[in-house]
């Protein structure tokens, strides 16, 4: 059975500090409401799967499910920066 190598604890630490940026960005109020802004912008609730009956165009189904992507990355890494941050999350070694 082959088991995954260890992370380095650098690169867990580097992925850290990068979500604790995106928090400090978009965690406060003006920067939810300016991530809010723009997944209304990119129309990220609706259905990547537009278009009249009988039409499909993969080019803007593929544009939409990007952006909606990219909306999701953000919104998880904000989760775990917040679920980082909290005493119960933090263990001594």
């Amino acid at each position: 059975m082959n088991l995954p190598a260890a992370v380095p604890p650098q690169a867990v630490e580097r992925a850290r500090a990068e979500r604790r940026r995106l928090l400090a960005v978009f965690g406060t109020a003006t920067g939810e409401q300016v991530l809010a802004e723009l997944e209304h912008r990119f129309e990220t609730d609706l259905p990547v799967f537009q278009g009249k009956a009988g039409t499909y165009d993969a080019l803007d189904a593929m544009r939409r499910d990007a952006h909606r992507e990219v909306f999701l990355v953000i919104r998880r890494q904000l989760d775990l920066a917040r679920s980082e941050a909290t005493p119960e999350q933090h263990t001594t070694t």
